[in-house]
């Protein structure tokens, strides 16, 4: 398997980097994505524990805000699913007719017209028109929510295939310090879910690959200068449907080059460089940040 080291995010992790789209910004660091905003950053709290912080989310607001990367990362997600569709689509059992539900809702909240398809495509048609993946999630027989369809043209070093049918303990079995401190939270929280109570996260790493796709693991590359490294936030959202009772999941990746981070706020880059010095070492090996983090604790540090 081939991985190139762009600085590009809107190329795949395993796809040369192109001309479109790869002109160098104004700002330092060949910048290619907006800067993440300052509410999904790490703060002093994450430094312990991986805990959920879900918080409440605008009824009305079912995607990410638009922002200048919405269009290119809608090109993206056309390429990935008229290229690769195996790899960034599936479902599971009947997804129908929560497929139409989510579809009728989503493109509703922008004001876009209603789609012409239906089941598994609509679900597709409105992955197009949003920079946010889709996923949703069905109670099984015993009221488990399971992984059931989505389209995931971001993933962040799994495949969606693999996780089709798992439940969220499943699903996240590779992640450090689940079980202790996220199982019992996370089931809560999605037993709490309400049609009137949707809620947002976030969830943050670094990584050495600029790319949004990147359902693989790249090899850990320890002398790669901190400057070129990425930081990467999933902006999520959970929501449960009137209709059917599924759980919409909702992912929005934003990826911003370390370059571009140490121009933040002095309090801002010192914050997220005690997260990273503190955090327990198994955290920082699933965050991707264990090969970096002296090296990156001390770049930031400079600031």
């Amino acid at each position: 398997m081939s991985i190139f080291f762009h600085n590009n995010p809107f190329i795949p992790f395993d796809e040369n980097e192109q001309d479109l789209n790869d002109s160098p910004s104004e700002n330092s660091g060949n910048r290619h994505c907006v800067p993440i905003a300052q509410d999904f950053l790490p703060t002093a709290v994450d430094a312990a524990r991986l805990r959920v912080g879900a918080r409440p989310l605008p009824l009305h607001q079912w995607v990410s805000q638009w922002d200048d990367d919405w269009e290119p990362t809608l090109a993206m997600k056309k390429s990935l699913i008229t290229r690769r569709p195996t790899e960034v689509i599936g479902a599971i059992g009947d997804v129908s007719e929560a497929c139409d539900e989510v579809a009728t809702h989503v493109l509703g909240s922008l004001g876009y017209s209603p789609t012409s398809e239906s089941g598994l495509d609509a679900l597709i048609d409105t992955a197009l028109q949003v920079a946010d993946d889709l996923c949703i999630l069905l109670p099984d027989d015993n009221g488990v929510p399971r992984l059931s369809a989505g389209v995931v043209c971001a993933p962040n070093r799994w495949r969606l295939a693999e996780k089709l049918g798992g439940d969220m303990a499943e699903i996240h079995q590779p992640v450090a310090r689940y079980d202790t401190d996220l199982h019992n939270p996370v089931r809560a929280m999605l037993a709490r879910i309400a049609v009137e109570r949707p809620v947002w996260r976030t969830n943050w790493g670094i990584s050495n690959c600029a790319a949004l796709f990147q359902p693989d693991t790249p090899p850990a590359t320890p002398n790669m200068d901190p400057s070129d490294l990425w930081f990467r936030v999933e902006w999520q959202t959970l929501r449960r449907l009137p209709l059917t009772g599924a759980i919409l999941f909702t992912i929005r990746t934003y990826s911003e080059k370390m370059s571009d981070f140490m121009e933040r706020d002095y309090a801002v880059v010192h914050e997220v460089a005690d997260v990273i010095n503190k955090i327990p070492e198994n955290v920082a090996v699933y965050k991707s940040i264990a090969p970096y983090r002296e090296a990156l604790f001390a770049y930031l540090e400079t600031r």
